[in-house]
């Protein structure tokens, strides 16, 4: 099986690149490819800079990567997230937006051979919370495609949003869910008739359901996720990074269909959390052997492969804690898995 990999150039990595049991493959020449996405006829990247940018890939034969087509604006700044919509028509980008608010959701039209052309809308959100540091404006973090509507993750808010997608990639806002001020919601997902997400700035994550006809979502009260220890950033390498303590944030959040669970990871305490969705109880949580846990993916094997991107390190962690974590692959910067299906 091999791996696309995003991270942040301006830490050092390479760009985007392909792993593999071989090892790392040539990097593509495109600056902090911190999300990557692989769509049905090509690979997309986002550039999390300042305006941001969203360019489409295609793979060679012997896995070399090659640009399809211009690279595109998303219409807003540092974009974090993005999927292709199931019609196979959009790349849908989640626009962090910059310190002081921002966020958008912006609709990419998907031309021939995976080809991006410019965005068709960019839907501007609005609020804050009460997170001084964090919320003083929108900040959309991810887009989910479910039961025929897409749903925008909006940090910065304490919300998410619901639109319907219509045949011109326009957005039409159908309804918003209001989750506990400051709980920051960065990640979405889906187990069986569950909703999972996981608040950042609560270092929580919430269970409930989502109701399609009403376009929201019905949520318990959040359970806390691992505080442990935090990364030792002296001990890392030195790549410009504030050395004092920060707060865990919790980050990815990855479903396990067959097992019928969820697994966060959660930067600064540096785990791996397993959670139930069927009552939100927290199950364990285990060491990811390395700092700063950004994204993961789960493995035919049941094991998941981290992105730690402080630690610059791809890691195998087995989230039932039952063999030590190990390292895959160096990757300075490292902040996305994507697996080449």
């Amino acid at each position: 099986m091999r791996y696309l990999l995003g991270d942040y150039t301006t830490e050092g990595g390479p760009g985007l690149v392909v792993a593999g049991p071989d090892g790392l493959g040539a990097a593509a020449a495109v600056v902090n490819p911190t999300w990557v996405h692989v769509g049905p006829e090509a690979v997309y990247t986002l550039t999390h800079t300042e305006p941001g940018f969203a360019a489409a890939w295609r793979l060679g034969e012997d896995f070399t990567l090659e640009r399809a087509g211009q690279g595109q604006s998303t219409g807003g700044d540092n974009p974090c997230h993005g999927i292709v919509d199931p019609s196979g028509r959009w790349l849908l980008v989640a626009n962090y937006g910059d310190g002081d608010g921002g966020g958008s959701v912006a609709v990419l039209p998907i031309g021939e051979g995976g080809t991006l052309g410019e965005a068709t809308d960019v839907f501007k959100l609005s609020g804050t919370g009460p997170d001084v540091d964090r919320q003083t404006g929108p900040h959309a973090h991810q887009v989910v495609c479910h039961m025929g509507r897409v749903l925008a993750v909006d940090l910065g808010s304490d919300r998410i949003h619901a639109f319907d997608l219509g045949e011109d990639g326009k957005l039409d806002p159908a309804a918003s869910t209001e989750l506990e001020p400051g709980f920051g919601p960065r990640h979405l997902t889906f187990v069986g008739d569950r909703a999972i997400v996981v608040g950042e700035l609560a270092n929580a994550v919430a269970v409930g359901s989502f109701d399609e006809d009403s376009a929201t979502f019905s949520f318990r009260s959040p359970v806390p996720l691992p505080a442990g220890g935090v990364a030792d950033f002296a001990a890392l390498p030195d790549i410009g990074l504030d050395e004092d303590a920060p707060r865990p944030y919790p980050a990815a959040v990855v479903p396990d269909p067959e097992r019928g669970l969820v697994y966060v990871t959660v930067r600064g305490a540096d785990q791996v959390a397993t959670v139930d969705p069927a009552d939100g109880s927290l199950l364990r949580s285990v060491p990811v052997g390395g700092a700063w846990p950004r994204d993961a993916v789960l493995t035919s094997d049941g094991t998941l492969l981290v992105a730690c991107q402080h630690s610059g390190l791809i890691t195998r962690v087995d989230p039932t804690g039952e063999t030590e974590p190990v390292t895959e692959w160096a990757v300075p910067g490292a902040t996305c898995v994507a697996p080449l299906t």
